[in-house]
Parts: structure tokens; sequence; C-alpha cells
């Protein structure tokens, strides 16, 4: 948009229209990169859950090993009476 355009508009239409349109175009963009911004956040939100998911089940393997070491440390106590 050239100033002779622009100048045309504020002219026939006055300034307060012209810069109301002005305004409502800002806030569209802005709403426009928000809705991008929402979208790239639940793509990473979403590969943060699947790691989550595998740590979670990692954690419980080795919950299991690390009872089954307790378990051969009280029967060596046991046996050695300490």
């Amino acid at each position: 948009m050239d100033i002779n355009m622009l100048e045309t508009l504020i002219n026939s239409l006055g300034f307060p229209i012209v810069m109301v349109g002005a305004c409502g175009f800002f806030i569209w963009k802005m709403y426009q990169a928000q809705l991008q911004d929402k979208e790239r956040l639940y793509v990473e939100l979403g590969k943060a859950t699947e790691a989550n998911e595998k740590f979670a089940s990692i954690i419980s393997t080795y919950t299991g090993k690390l009872e089954s070491i307790e378990n051969k440390v009280d029967k060596i106590q046991d046996k050695v009476g300490a």
C-alpha cells in the first residue's frame, strides 16, 4: 500500500475509520501468529509426554531390579548374622 492510496482512504473515509481498519488488521495478524505458536507448543508437549512415559517405564524397571537386589542383600545378612 503506497502513501497516495492511504491518503485517498483517509480523505474519503476519515482518519478514525482507516485506523480502526488498520488496528483490526494488526489484531488479526497477531491472532494468526498466536495460533501458530499454540500448535508448535502442542507438538512439543506431545514430545515431552512421550519422553515422560519412557522415563516412567525405565524407572519402573529399575525399581524392580532394586527390589531384587534388596532381597538378595537381606538373605546375605540373614546368613552372615549381622
